[in-house]
């Protein structure tokens, strides 16, 4: 177990960074999340246009195909801002494909040869995951997948090899960012139970959970503040989400977030639902803040930045707009990403609400498909605000099909606090 250097002099005001005069009191931090990267010898002859990987899109819709350049943009603006180091919380790649992960590799030694630091976490996308495939012309066939082993393998300068602590039941690990600060990766997935598909849900083993809770112990005991960082949400980030869309926070997520608030954690960077969103929990004079980042492959296309300066956090959100990519009818990145979503959610969501259980005739499926689009749109993109004009047809929906009425509004029902810029001041609980 490694101390923290500043842990005998920490003082009672318990605010995090001692170590002022080797980091200025300052520290940045940038946030990627659901890269989804798919390596570009993965579609040959035409594919992209092909009936099968078009079939894929039509039942996940993600910018896949643009997912290399969208990505070395993204990198090209991160470098640009300077960080001290990156945190990518799970699905680095489209389907954990091994060459799509030894492509990430090459392209995160970009940010090693600007000594900033990277940290990750598995994504239910990355590990052993049976969906793996190569597209060839309109014909989809598997492609080689990485185990948990080669995982913690490929991405040891990222996390694993400098632990404090690795979990030996998972994934999970515990290091130190500076004196006075650890990050603990934690890993929600269930690649190990994967057979015919990728299971979406996640979960924290009961041992995972127990050597979490001792490394939150052994931080409040060194006077060390800890982030958390793990693929699915802790928090849902609104209201009846695990309802909605089952899969997306871990499981007994409502248990688990007391037990590590009570423990000392109040930060959780999550990704998985690809919004950009930020909820918090409250407990006594206790709270946890659900730090969600869109992905790379969904409009906007949000990453974030995050300056910490003494005891104030200072989360702020920019977006890939340009890509070195020709894009389909002249479009700039943003609106082809903006129709691509809309048009795919469309297909999506229909053929969801005219089958069971909803099981919608043609009339209303043509109403409610584009209102649940533009609350899930909106909701990626944060900060909700729904007009007048939109929320009188959401009412007259809801009277119709009162379960999805109440759905849509709840995706634009914005959860507090704020998710796109927000300040929030850090104390160790």
């Amino acid at each position: 177990m490694v101390a923290s250097s500043c842990s005998k002099e920490a003082n009672k005001e318990d605010t995090f960074l001692y170590n002022k005069a080797n980091h200025g009191n300052q520290l940045k931090i940038a946030i990627i999340s659901d890269i989804h990267y798919m390596d570009a010898s993965l579609l040959k002859n035409n594919a992209a246009s092909g009936t099968a990987f078009q079939a894929y899109l039509d039942q996940d819709p993600k910018l896949i195909e643009f997912s290399d350049p969208i990505f070395r943009q993204c990198i090209k603006q991160v470098i640009a801002e300077k960080p001290d180091l990156v945190l990518i919380p799970g699905d680095l790649s489209k389907d954990g494909e091994l060459v799509s992960h030894q492509s990430m590799i090459q392209l995160l030694k970009q940010f090693d040869n600007q000594k900033i630091r990277v940290f990750v976490v598995p994504g239910n996308h990355d590990i052993n995951n049976p969906e793996a495939a190569q597209y060839n012309g309109n014909i989809a066939s598997p492609a080689p997948s990485i185990s948990a082993n080669d995982f913690a393998k490929f991405y040891a300068g990222y996390g694993y090899s400098n632990a404090i602590s690795r979990d030996p039941h998972s994934l999970s690990y515990v290091a130190q960012i500076i004196p006075g600060l650890w990050i603990m990766g934690l890993d929600a997935c269930e690649y190990e139970l994967n057979k015919n598909i990728a299971i979406v849900g996640g979960r924290i083993k009961p041992e995972t959970k127990k050597w979490a809770l001792q490394w939150m112990a052994e931080a409040k005991k060194q006077h060390v503040q800890i982030f958390g960082m793990m693929h699915h949400g802790i928090l849902e980030h609104y209201t009846g989400q695990n309802q909605l869309d089952p899969g997306y926070v871990i499981d007994d997520y409502e248990n688990t977030a007391h037990d590590f608030m009570l423990a000392g954690l109040s930060i959780m960077f999550t990704g998985h639902y690809h919004a950009n969103d930020i909820t918090s929990r409250k407990d006594g004079d206790k709270i946890l803040y659900d730090i969600e980042t869109g992905s790379m492959v969904t409009a906007p296309s949000p990453y974030r930045i995050i300056n910490i300066t003494g005891d104030e956090m200072n989360i702020n959100t920019r977006y890939v707009k340009t890509i070195s990519a020709a894009l389909p009818a002249g479009l700039n990145f943003p609106d082809y990403s903006h129709i691509f979503l809309s048009d795919h959610l469309d297909g999506y969501l229909g053929y969801a609400i005219a089958n069971p259980p909803y099981s919608l005739p043609s009339p209303l499926v043509d109403i409610g498909g584009p209102l649940l689009r533009n609350g899930f749109i909106a909701h990626f993109a944060g900060d909700e605000k729904i007009t007048a004009s939109e929320q009188t047809k959401v009412d007259a929906f809801g009277l119709m099909v009162p379960p999805l009425g109440d759905a849509i509004n709840a995706l634009w029902t914005d959860l507090p606090p704020a998710d796109n810029s927000l300040q929030i001041h850090l104390k160790l609980q």
